[in-house]
């Protein structure tokens, strides 16, 4: 599954409470005499009863929020049992039987915590084969993203499922755990104007009495219930070339009327997949390839023959598609198809081994679109992502790779920046050490050996240390099984004959963190360094607290040295004195480009653990102002985040404001608010950062006027801003013309179908800073003309702005359990996040009052709790640390700058 881009949150489900439990039916209540129920099982179901089949028919009708379903299920049974335990959530059971050797023995259904579904049975029944047979009922959700929820786009009625990882529940009584990978045949009665998808091809369509319609599916491998999908509404279907080696069928399918939007989508699919077998060296396994939209999914789910999309993400009119939604939508569909092999062919055994599903189609996606669209910068995508996920991983909150799983909320919490980011930087640092020959031979080796299985961490560390001759979890377990990430400090020394460097390494911790620095890992690095016009190269595994590493090929002292060549490896580095000043420097040029974004990036990380004075920091950042690199000027972005804006004073906020305005103005204002046709693609999407640093914080009053201007023109034509803009434009008019343009917003809404500009709508809503008129905005979450499924965004994005967080957390406070009752589930536990805006004790202790029992009720609740409390803590410790660095640095100016360029 890949994340949803606007707040990196993945949206799943709640622990279930009691008033959310499986029913039983009276009818079915009186099936079967009453039996005490056993204890029900922990967290993860018995081994005695496993799942070897599903059969299942729905009746589902999108236009009701409730569909019917008859699930048989082939079971066996390893000892006598007396109580079947399965998973079902909100389901009212009607009717079970379990028939063995054609004898029929009634059932009863019984609830516990954890969305446990027990089967009582009348009589035990003996170990073997045996079929069971549930009637049920189940909700089709206006509320939820996840089990089955509907949606409504232009008039048509829709139902789709998203069930990763628990969401499966929802919709059939089944054995949720990615363990259990067996065969599943669907079919679906559905009304007349309405068809069914799923995973498989379709077998046969029947004409039914009512007017509608029966679709029987073919039966699938064996897969995982997580991994089923189905959608069914008014679909249209757009051909593709059919797909990879096999030329399998391929299809987009969109909402009806959507089907001219899937151009891009429907010519770049099969291209994909064809590089994906080359790489793994064996044919896509599915018998079809379909890509279906769904609007309000918060992402995109590789299910197998059926791979689910954000509409928005996915689809686009010709004219008002950018160059940065077709670069989304294709590096998340390579992350998708990636899928197919590792997690769809090969599954995980169980959620402490996610990282093998998600790290590895993260770590694939620069890996092939590097040699597929080669001017995209996979690589320093790759890098810059890296050093966010080791931002993520400095703190004490943050999880390992491969986190223990104690209870549902820490399945839910696995979905997070450590084993998608922090995981798929740890295999990159692998491929490099390792060579990329012997990880790809890994890779097959390892795929090969349990294709149509599970698999667990092990397995795979096992096929890579075959290729590669030696103990490669002697290395990469260090990585895996503990948290945070290594400040590798290093230091040349030329005292001796042959030149060295002096290696220390302790864990990379930010100013006012409560982490031990003292702990160690086999760190994979490799130094660069040049000796006048030669450069040099030295590679070794750092393995103690100190090492040295001989540089025997340097004929004399280096210039210079880098110890992280390519930015491959997953540790910030300290380089000190002299050594950084002639990076930074006459340095700068040996570098590579991938070198000099890792270097930012580990620059940021100094200035946050107080190691690097604020003022150099923001005087760095400075001096890139005018680089024409998008990808190295972009990670000089980075160097800014020693300054959090709700750290500083409402004075120092506006000098800040200023600061950004008066060194990225000049370069914005170039540019401009409206593309030029001869533009580069890297022009294009550079562009919305300058706006943003310069119109939406800066408050450039240039950009201000014309976005104002274009905004008022926006609202009567929506052609009237190049589609790429009208978020900025619209940001930009937000924060400094609110109160003029709310009330036309707000209207505008009201009207508006189109969910693209809907989106842009509530963006620039919660982009308001005038906190009176965001207040008198907010209510709109609980509005129930509006699907707050969408309109949740727009609190969560005011709520990152100092000036109005105050009024959102205020609103939160006011309105918890309207909040938590009307959204779904999992809000509940993100909601807290709307309290770590902070920086201050008086807040940190309301935050902890005021959250602490709440979040105790939820399934992921306690570890977003800590978590938002830590980054209050780090806050205010970085505010003590560099306040006086940056106010220094703010109230006496920058130095001057470097004209503006590109």
């Amino acid at each position: 599954m890949s994340p949803s881009r606007p707040l990196a949150v993945l949206l799943l489900g709640l622990l279930a409470a009691c008033s959310h439990r499986p029913t039983a039916s009276p009818e079915a209540a009186a099936a079967a005499p009453a039996a005490p129920a056993p204890p029900p099982p922990g967290l993860r179901l018995p081994g005695t009863v496993r799942p070897t089949g599903y059969t299942a028919q729905l009746t589902v009708d999108p236009a009701q929020p409730t569909f019917q379903g008859v699930v048989e299920i082939s079971l066996e049974l390893s000892a006598p049992t007396s109580v079947l335990w399965l998973h079902g959530k909100d389901l009212t059971v009607k009717g079970a039987v379990l028939t063995q050797a054609g004898k029929a023995v009634a059932g009863t259904a019984a609830v516990a915590p954890g969305s446990l579904l027990g089967i009582t049975l009348a009589s035990p029944v003996a170990p073997g084969p045996a079929s069971l047979r549930i009637t049920y009922e189940a909700a089709a959700s206006t509320r939820e993203v996840e089990g089955a929820f509907r949606t409504q786009e232009a008039g048509d009625w829709y139902v789709f499922t998203q069930f990763e990882p628990l969401g499966a529940r929802r919709v059939f009584p089944c054995f949720d755990e990615p363990g259990f990978k067996v065969p599943w045949q669907l079919s679906f009665h559905v009304p007349a104007g309405s068809v069914a998808v799923t995973n498989t091809p379709l077998l046969q369509e029947e004409a039914r009495a009512d007017g509608g319609r029966t679709f029987h599916f073919a039966r699938t491998q064996p897969l995982p219930s997580y991994l089923v999908a189905f959608g069914v509404g008014p679909f249209e279907f757009v051909p593709a070339e059919p797909s990879g080696s096999k030329k399998v069928p391929t299809r987009i399918i969109t909402p009806k009327g959507r089907g001219a939007e899937a151009a891009y989508a429907a010519r770049v699919t099969p291209e994909i997949l064809a590089r994906l077998e080359a790489y793994f060296g064996m044919p896509y396994p599915y018998e079809k390839l379909d890509t279906l939209a769904v609007p309000l999914l918060n992402g995109a789910m590789e299910h197998p023959g059926l791979v689910t999309f954000n509409s928005e993400l996915m689809l686009a009119r010709p004219a008002e598609d950018s160059v940065e939604r077709q670069r989304d939508f294709a590096e998340v569909q390579v992350h998708e198809l990636a899928h197919q092999w590792f997690g769809n062919l090969v599954t995980l055994a169980w959620w402490d081994d996610l990282w093998l599903n998600e790290s590895f189609a993260s770590w694939m996606t620069p890996r092939i679109v590097e040699g597929w669209q080669p001017t995209w910068d996979a690589m320093a995508d790759r890098v810059r992502g890296r050093s966010g996920a080791l931002e993520v991983d400095s703190l004490v909150s943050a999880r390992r790779i491969r986190q223990p799983i104690e209870n549902e909320g820490d399945i839910r919490t696995a979905f997070d920046g450590i084993t998608y980011g922090k995981g798929s930087a740890v295999l990159a640092m692998t491929e490099a050490w390792l060579g990329r020959d012997v990880f790809q031979r890994g890779i097959q080796r390892y795929l090969r050996a349990h294709a149509g299985g599970n698999a667990t961490a092990e397995d795979f560390l096992a096929a890579l240390s075959s290729e590669a001759g030696q103990d490669v979890a002697r290395v990469l377990n260090t990585f895996l099984d503990q948290g945070g990430a290594p400040l590798v400090t290093a230091a040349l020394d030329c005292s001796g004959q042959t030149p060295k460097v002096a290696l220390s390494q302790r864990r990379s911790l930010p100013v006012g963190s409560s982490g031990q620095e003292a702990r160690t890992w086999r760190v994979p690095l490799c130094v660069r360094y040049g000796v006048k016009d030669q450069a040099g190269r030295v590679c070794g595994v750092l393995e103690a607290e100190r090492a040295e590493l001989a540089l025997p090929e340097a004929k004399a002292c280096p210039d210079w040295f880098f110890p992280n060549a390519e930015g491959a490896g997953y540790f910030r580095t300290q380089v000190s004195g002299a050594d950084w000043q002639r990076l930074l420097t006459g340095a700068g040029p040996r570098l590579s480009r991938i070198e000099r974004v890792t270097l930012l990036g580990d620059a940021r990380a100094l200035a946050r653990a107080g190691t690097l004075p604020a003022a150099e920091a923001l005087a760095l950042a400075a001096r890139f102002a005018g680089e024409p690199d998008r990808q190295v000027f972009t990670a000089s972005l980075e160097v800014l985040g020693v300054v959090e804006p709700r750290m500083l004073s409402e004075p120092r906020r506006q000098d800040f404001d200023r600061f950004l305005r008066e060194t990225y103005g000049p370069r914005a204002r170039t540019l401009g608010l409206v593309p030029r046709a001869d533009e580069s693609e890297d022009t294009r999407l550079l562009r919305p950062k300058l706006l943003w640093l310069a119109g939406v914080r800066g408050g450039d009053p240039t950009l201000a006027a014309g976005a104002r201007k274009l905004t008022e023109a926006w609202l009567k034509d929506r052609s009237a801003v190049a589609p790429e803009l009208v978020d900025s434009v619209l940001a930009i008019a937000a924060a400094h013309h609110g109160r003029e343009l709310a009330p036309r917003l707000r209207e505008a809404l009201k009207t508006e179908r189109e969910r693209r500009s809907r989106n842009a709508l509530l963006s620039a809503l919660g982009g308001l800073r005038d906190p009176e008129v965001l207040r008198q905005q907010l209510p709109l979450v609980l509005d129930p003309s509006e699907d707050a499924r969408e309109t949740v965004w727009m609190m969560y994005a005011a709520a990152q702005e100092p000036r109005v967080s105050e009024v959102v957390y205020a609103f939160v406070k006011e309105n918890y359990e309207a909040l938590a009752a009307r959204m779904p589930e999992e809000f509940a536990s993100h909601l807290v996040l709307l309290g770590s805006n902070f920086c201050d004790a008086a807040h940190r202790q309301d935050v902890e009052a005021f959250f602490g029992s709440r979040m105790a009720r939820t399934a992921s609740g306690a570890r977003r709790l800590a978590q938002s409390l830590e980054r209050i803590d780090l806050c205010m410790a970085l505010k003590q640390a560099q306040g006086a660095s940056i106010d220094a640095y703010l109230t006496k100016g920058a130095p001057p700058r470097p004209p503006p360029r590109g």
